[in-house]
């Protein structure tokens, strides 16, 4: 996660990415501190901010079977297991997040990248 923190912080603000690094930083300090893991299989390796001012959490299931049992799934049921790593509507996090600003979760496992989602704002 410092490692994360580090390339949040290597951002510039050009562009109007302001918001994304102030949600980024925000996200990254939440992962480090906050989020529990739906399963032990389960971890999230960065916080990145892409060219369109997105922000991506990319998260990794770690086991060959958990892997093999999302893959079997539809789409629709492997983004929301990959909404499993945002942060619940609920959270405190939410807050100091753009209302704007679209968060995203890039989900990978063992083979590979599974699939990407959006995060379900408050």
């Amino acid at each position: 996660m410092l490692t994360a923190l580090l390339l949040v912080a290597a951002c510039g603000d050009s562009d109007g990415n302001a918001e994304a690094k102030t949600a980024a930083t925000a996200l990254t300090n939440y992962y480090y501190r906050t989020w529990q893991a739906p399963t032990p299989e389960w971890n999230v390796t960065k916080v990145r901010i892409s060219k369109d001012k997105a922000v991506t959490v990319d998260a990794a299931v770690t086991s060959d079977s958990l892997t093999k049992t999302i893959m079997e799934r539809s789409r629709f049921e492997q983004m929301e297991i990959a909404r499993k790593a945002c942060p619940a509507i609920n959270d405190k996090v939410w807050q100091q997040i753009g209302r704007k600003q679209q968060i995203g979760v890039a989900l990978s496992g063992s083979a590979g990248h599974i699939i990407n989602a959006l995060c379900k704002r408050p």
